[in-house]
């Protein structure tokens, strides 16, 4: 019960500093800045449940890709390892005139799409159903996952009055946090897919 509480720690925590909700705020914010309150919160809550949805499919569905493609989980964590680590390299040193996405009609796409559910969440969504030992396992990634895009929508949908408390200076500082989080993930799966690969190294 220890281990299985574990990791559903471990992956609640990997998956939610993937998502990072807290960098998604102003891209929210600036795209539905002329939109009401309450349609904001709907779109909050749909972004959240299509992203749950798209995690929970790569989760369930990786190792039929593996096996279509012939990859192995350990070369698919040293490349999921790479995108980790320069993702989390951009969190903490992002670029100075990156420019956010524009209006569309449909929120999904960029908010759900690829900001909360995007390559890096998905590979590790795999990654971690690649170490589910048993259904009990899997259950406890999906809880995970579930719980993740839970926060992800409380954090959009008092979006608001995170970013007045906080302001530019605070949420600038807890990206960098969470891109440091994600940084070590994405060095750990590498550690562990060399030594998966080469097991001299392990001794």
């Amino acid at each position: 019960m220890d281990t299985l509480l574990q990791f559903f720690l471990s992956s609640f925590i990997s998956i939610l500093a993937i998502i990072n909700p807290i960098s998604t705020i102003g891209v929210f914010l600036s795209m539905l800045r002329n939109v009401h309150p309450k349609e904001r919160h709907k779109i909050a809550l749909n972004v959240s449940i299509v992203a749950f949805f798209v995690l929970l499919f790569f989760s369930i569905t990786g190792y039929l890709v593996f096996q279509i493609y012939s990859i192995t989980i350990e070369a698919f964590r040293i490349a999921g390892g790479l995108v980790l680590l320069l993702i989390g390299i951009r969190m903490i040193f992002p670029q100075p005139h990156q420019s956010h996405p524009t209006v569309t009609q449909s929120y999904v796409v960029p908010l759900a799409i690829p900001m909360t559910s995007g390559p890096g969440a998905i590979t590790t969504s795999v990654v971690l159903a690649s170490q589910a030992t048993s259904f009990l396992h899997e259950i406890a990634l999906w809880t995970a996952i579930f719980f993740a895009c839970v926060v992800n929508f409380l954090v959009l949908r008092f979006s608001d009055s995170i970013n007045r408390k906080l302001g530019d200076s605070g949420l600038s500082a807890l990206v960098k946090i969470m891109g440091l989080i994600v940084c070590s993930i994405g060095v750990q799966f590498i550690i562990v897919g060399l030594k998966a690969s080469f097991p001299v190294l392990g001794g």
